[in-house]
Order: C-alpha cells, then sequence, then structure tokens
C-alpha cells in the first residue's frame, strides 16, 4: 500500500539533477508502483541554482511530467504568507522552506536524503512534521 504523496525535499531534487542513478531509480520506482509524489516549483528552483546545468534542468523538467508526479507552486497570496512564515519558524532557505509549508498544510511527509536538516524545522509547526530518509545503502 503506498505511502500519502511524498514531497520531494531539494536535497533529493538536487541529486536527481546531478544524475544520481540509485535516486533516479528509487523515483521511477515509486512512480511505477503508483506512489504519488510532489515536486516544489522552489525546491526545482534551488536544486536548478545548485547545479546550474541545461543537462540538470532537462533532468528535472523530465522527472516533473513523471505520471505520478505533482508539481506544487504558490498560486494565492496565502500561499505566500504560508511561504513566509515557514521561513521565519523554521529557518530554512525559501527552497526547503516550501517544501515544509507543502508538508505542513497536505500533512504529507517529506522526503529527504538527510533528516538531521529537518529535525528542528519539523518541530516548528503546531504539528511536527513527518519526515521519511533515503536510507544510504552503502553506509
Amino acid at each position: 500500500m503506498p505511502l500519502p504523496p511524498l514531497i520531494l525535499d531539494t536535497g533529493v531534487l538536487v541529486e536527481l539533477a546531478r544524475g544520481d542513478t540509485d535516486v533516479m531509480e528509487m523515483i521511477a520506482r515509486f512512480d511505477a508502483e503508483r506512489q504519488s509524489m510532489v515536486m516544489s516549483v522552489l525546491a526545482i528552483t534551488g536544486a536548478s541554482l545548485d547545479s546550474g546545468s541545461k543537462d540538470a534542468a532537462d533532468l528535472l523538467l523530465g522527472i516533473a511530467t513523471m505520471e505520478h508526479i505533482t508539481v506544487a507552486g504558490p498560486h494565492e497570496p496565502e500561499h505566500g504568507i504560508a511561504l513566509a512564515s515557514a521561513i521565519a519558524c523554521t529557518g530554512l532557505d525559501p527552497w526547503d522552506a516550501h517544501v515544509a509549508a507543502l508538508a505542513d498544510a497536505s500533512i504529507c511527509p517529506v522526503l529527504t536524503l538527510d533528516r538531521s536538516h529537518w529535525e528542528q524545522a519539523a518541530q516548528a509547526f503546531e504539528e511536527p512534521l513527518h519526515i521519511v530518509e533515503i536510507a544510504d545503502p552503502e553506509g
């Protein structure tokens, strides 16, 4: 049984943009298993800034077209206010603060490569965020 939609954090998107085959295969497997996932437009921005190449941009754009990926961005003034609040209360950069705001609003878990990045921020909300860390198969 699939989990609720997984919100991909900026770190996951950075690795996808870099062409990390393990992460790419996992996301492809999730998609094949009909696991819903969410990509934040701002997290895509952060991953694009990190990589800065056309190949990385093409990878991110390709992943965004997968059947079980939804791309979420701020559409309403309230979204901007929620984002500002998430930045203020978590201390996260705007990219992951948007991921946090999405996770808080939707009560969906954040998928990350680094749980420690989220530990303090997850507690900043009325209901703590749920964090799912991708285990390092080599570590």
